[in-house]
């Protein structure tokens, strides 16, 4: 599996699991994708940029410039090779890591999850409650 399809997998599990839900591309930079289910959000997701580099840190300062309203946690699925800082989140922050070499899980201003599979939200869920 590419990493790029347990990204897309993880991203159409949240849509239809959260309440609301804001789905953002980013590589160079950031980009909300349109409002879709299934597998047109696959390939909105596959189509909204070219994926190439991973500026995390200044993506994450532009989502949160653009957003309207204040969120209780931002998910960032990733394969986390940032090549910039990134900041911490606002509110609770999630980094699922479809790349990792290990599994683990860590915490911090950003909680990191490696090693991922659909579980992962599941334990966002647990340990929110």
């Amino acid at each position: 599996m590419l990493r790029t399809d347990a990204a897309y997998g993880l991203a159409i599990l949240l849509r239809e699991t959260a309440q609301k839900v804001t789905i953002y591309t980013f590589s160079e930079s950031a980009k909300r994708v349109p409002d879709r289910r299934g597998m047109a959000l696959r390939d909105a997701l596959d189509h909204n940029q070219a994926h190439g580099g991973t500026n995390l840190g200044s993506s994450l300062v532009q989502v949160e410039g653009e957003l309207r309203e204040s969120y209780d946690r931002l998910i960032v699925i990733t394969d986390e090779q940032s090549h910039d800082k990134v900041p911490a989140p606002r509110g609770r922050g999630y980094v699922l890591n479809v790349a990792s070499a290990a599994n683990g899980v860590g915490y911090g201003p950003w909680t990191h999850i490696d090693g991922w599979s659909e579980a992962v939200i599941d334990y966002i869920a647990e340990l929110e409650a």
